[in-house]
Formats: structure tokens, C-alpha cells, sequence
């Protein structure tokens, strides 16, 4: 059953994403931008519409990282949708280490803004969404959660 859309949702006239939107090429550029975290065997297992929560996620990973001179012994895992949000995992090259407190506090910050944000977007185009159940979690908007229904 598709959980209906609440008398606050609004359905946007336009997408976030622009239509020329080229997926593979936004990732090649994350790709680019962030390859001192982001090595190229971790794949983005999620719909186009949170590429650029994943660009600001990438952004404030990598800054926290270097503020705190962590950067070269640290990377992002894996990037998927869980339970309808975003995770995105990042974690010290050498296994037994760990991150110190502050960094650690910073990244589950980072990490919890993207799932909330990816919570509130549709995974699919962007557009503002919801999370629906339908044996399945995922969070669309009213043209996708209807695509599914």
C-alpha cells in the first residue's frame, strides 16, 4: 500500500535536477573532485535525485577530513539507500583504527544531514518526496509514488 502524500506536500513545477542532468557525467565529476576519498571501486547504489546531496555530503567529508588531518588515511566506503534515506560510510584506510572524537562527532553530523535531506527528496528526480512502504522503502515524490503504486 502506498502511503498517501500529506496536505503539506507540494509537488514542485520544476525538477531539481536540470533535464540535460547527466548522471554518469555528475558522478565522473564527484569522482574527480573527490578522489582522495572516493576510490573508484565504490559504486553510487542510489537514484539520480540525491547525486547532489552526495556532492555536499563529499564536500564537508573532505574538509572534515583535512581539518583534522585525517585525509590521507581515510575514505568513503559505500554510498546506498537503507530503509528509504541515504548512507553514506566513511571510515579509516587501516580497520583497527579509529577516528578521533571530534572527527568522528563531525562525520556522523554529515552523515545524518544527508539521510535526513535524502528522507525529504525523492530518490529518483529530486523533486520533494516522502518515504513509502510498500513491502519496499523509498522515498518519492507524488509523480514517482504514483508511478509505483
Amino acid at each position: 500500500m502506498v502511503k498517501a502524500f500529506s496536505a503539506t506536500s507540494m509537488l514542485r513545477e520544476t525538477r531539481m535536477l536540470p533535464e540535460n542532468f547527466s548522471r554518469d557525467q555528475f558522478i565522473a565529476d564527484m569522482r574527480a573532485k573527490h578522489s582522495r576519498i572516493l576510490p573508484p571501486e565504490v559504486e553510487f547504489s542510489v537514484g539520480e535525485g540525491w547525486l547532489p546531496i552526495i556532492a555536499d555530503s563529499l564536500r564537508d567529508i573532505e574538509v572534515s577530513l583535512e581539518t583534522h588531518g585525517c585525509l590521507p588515511r581515510a575514505s568513503v566506503r559505500q554510498i546506498k539507500e537503507k530503509f528509504g534515506g541515504l548512507r553514506i560510510y566513511v571510515r579509516p584506510q587501516n580497520e583497527a583504527a579509529h577516528f578521533p572524537s571530534a572527527l568522528a562527532a563531525e562525520i556522523l553530523a554529515i552523515r545524518d544531514r544527508a539521510e535526513s535531506l535524502s528522507m525529504r527528496t525523492c530518490e529518483l528526480c529530486g523533486d520533494p518526496g516522502e518515504l513509502i512502504t510498500s513491502g519496499y522503502m523509498q522515498t518519492l515524490c507524488r509523480n514517482h509514488a504514483g508511478d509505483r503504486a
